[in-house]
């Protein structure tokens, strides 16, 4: 039976339950305090997790066991995170504020060693991210804009200006379609879609 793993921030819990959400399972239930983000490597057998509230990249086996801290230095409040198993590494983004900190798109690899600052400038509060393996780029959420650069980083473009706060992303690199939710507060909220370019901006949910 396929899986779905979530993270829970009411009850500062990571959770999984089969892909029909029978079968419900606390995988782990201790030491989290905002978790955020969860991204799978299923080569590996890990999940990892960003905590907003403990600012720390962490991971543990698929069954919640053996979950470690990985990194816990120049980490201040991350959001998306998502695995590129081939490479070996994780990437994710901060949305630190304050004056004596940046926002920023971070990677490192799957032990936590060698963390990179990918991006940096222009950030405002970077969320969602997600990777296109096949062009070699990520792909990432900020105050009213979505983002992408190269893997490593370089050429960083903007691709669509929303007048909402787009969170989640994900991508059909196959159909060149990326999908992003907009919150805006007050009940006023969007599911969106547009071309990977950034263009042919539509409403699906509104």
């Amino acid at each position: 039976m396929r899986k779905m793993y979530w993270t829970d921030l009411r009850t500062s819990k990571i959770q999984c339950a089969n892909a029909d959400g029978s079968d419900v399972k606390d995988l782990v239930t201790t030491g989290l305090r905002i978790p955020n983000s969860i991204a799978l490597d299923g080569d590996e057998g890990k999940m990892y997790w960003t905590d907003a509230g403990t600012s720390k990249i962490q991971r543990a086996n698929l069954d919640g066991s053996d979950a470690e801290d990985l990194v816990v230095t120049d980490v201040y409040l991350p959001g998306g995170m998502t695995v590129h198993g081939k490479r070996r590494k994780i990437y994710w983004t901060d949305a630190a504020w304050g004056e004596t900190v940046e926002c920023k798109v971070q990677r490192a690899d799957l032990d936590g060693s060698h963390v990179e600052t990918l991006v940096f400038t222009e950030m405002s509060i970077p969320n969602g991210i997600v990777l296109d393996l096949d062009m070699g780029k990520i792909y990432w959420t900020d105050l009213t804009k979505i983002q992408r650069a190269n893997l490593d980083g370089s050429y960083v473009e903007t691709l669509v200006f929303t007048e909402l706060l787009p969170l989640g992303i994900a991508l059909d690199v196959g159909e060149g379609k990326m999908y992003w939710t907009n919150y805006k507060g007050a009940g006023v909220s969007k599911i969106q879609r547009a071309n990977l370019d950034g263009s042919d901006v539509e409403d699906l949910v509104t």
